[in-house]
């Protein structure tokens, strides 16, 4: 008898660590993978003379945003499609990517202004000027 309870025992720990594991798996599903954004964007509209240069490892990034030969390093976090800039100079940005799209769906400070505008996916590994 004793060894049948315990055998329900561990079957019951076993089930509740199986349970946690899908409850982690189906968090990571929810929040999906990071898109890939890694490569050269061109700015489009209001951001023509933007390029954004983004360097990818999973879910973190650095870029270079460049404008008209002056460089602005970033750095931030990819949670799903949603690219997000670490607080610089108490401006942040967000960024929604979208097959060959990255548009910015929120912002702080004076890149506010930008909100709703877009980069593209560079062909070929230059923008066109």
């Amino acid at each position: 008898m004793l060894s049948l309870a315990r055998s329900a025992s561990l079957a019951a720990a076993a089930l509740l660590a199986v349970s946690a594991q899908a409850a982690d798996v189906e968090q990571v599903a929810l929040r999906g993978a990071p898109a890939r954004v890694a490569g050269m964007w061109c700015g489009a509209g209001a951001l023509s003379s933007f390029t954004l240069q983004i360097a990818q490892r999973v879910e973190r990034f650095e870029a270079q945003l460049v404008r008209k030969g002056r460089v602005r390093e970033i750095t931030g976090r990819i949670d799903g499609a949603l690219v997000r800039t670490d607080p610089q100079r108490d401006e942040t940005l967000e960024l929604l990517a979208r097959g060959n799209e990255l548009r910015i769906v929120g912002a702080t400070g004076p890149l506010a202004l930008l909100q709703g505008q877009f980069f593209t996916r560079a062909a070929g590994g230059s923008c066109p000027r």
